[in-house]
């Protein structure tokens, strides 16, 4: 899944793995099950994050090569928050390649700059309840106590932004190349755009 922030990528990623019946493989969650595992891997990722460093790639790698071994992978899976730059890219093609295999649909959700940053800064979350608004698209219900991450700053999606058109829109050219890029307009209603994804996936692995 390949999209800016505030496009879409996980919940599209989710509804999709339900929906093909695929393991869906989030980055975040491989750093923090391997943690709570305790597992040797783990171990060297909650080092890292203590020290406020990123992880970097080739344990990223690892961790991703580790996971596409399990049986579960064996139908196929959905990449969520990986590959995010280039060489990432790149050491995904090798492990697969080592395996036979390869990505077979590279979905890349375009969304405005103009339309994220309304996204990313209008969220706001109940302090009380945990539970997530959107002052324009799911306004938050009389005298909720609302805060707003730091993260969904104005200035700060602005930096996230940025960022990913230095480190990741690279990838377009990559697996455009490839001939596994499709372009989806992430402006669309969830829905839709989910529906739109599952046809071309089921293009390739039919039903």
């Amino acid at each position: 899944m390949i999209g800016p922030p505030g496009a879409g990528k996980g919940t599209q990623a989710k509804e999709l793995a339900r929906l093909l019946e695929l393991v869906h493989i989030s980055t975040g969650d491989l750093f923090r099950d391997n943690i709570r595992a305790g597992s040797a891997l783990g171990k060297r990722v909650e080092a890292v994050l203590a020290s406020g460093a990123l992880v970097p790639d080739e344990l990223t790698i690892e961790l991703v090569r580790e996971r596409l071994r399990a049986p579960d992978c064996v139908r196929g899976a959905i990449l969520d928050g990986f590959p995010r730059t280039l060489p990432q890219a790149e050491a995904l093609s090798g492990l697969l390649a080592e395996a036979g295999d390869k990505i077979s649909l590279a979905p890349y959700i375009k969304v405005s700059d103009q339309i994220l940053v309304e996204r990313l800064t209008g969220r706001r979350t109940d302090r009380r309840t945990g539970r997530i608004y959107h002052v324009k698209y799911n306004p938050p219900p009389e005298g909720a106590d609302l805060e707003q991450r730091p993260d969904d700053a104005e200035h700060t999606v602005r930096r996230r932004i940025a960022e990913y058109y230095a480190n990741t829109a690279p990838l377009l050219e990559y697996y455009r190349k490839a001939g596994v890029l499709r372009e989806f307009d992430g402006e669309l209603a969830i829905a839709d755009v989910l529906q739109l994804i599952v046809a071309a996936a089921r293009e390739l692995r039919p039903a």
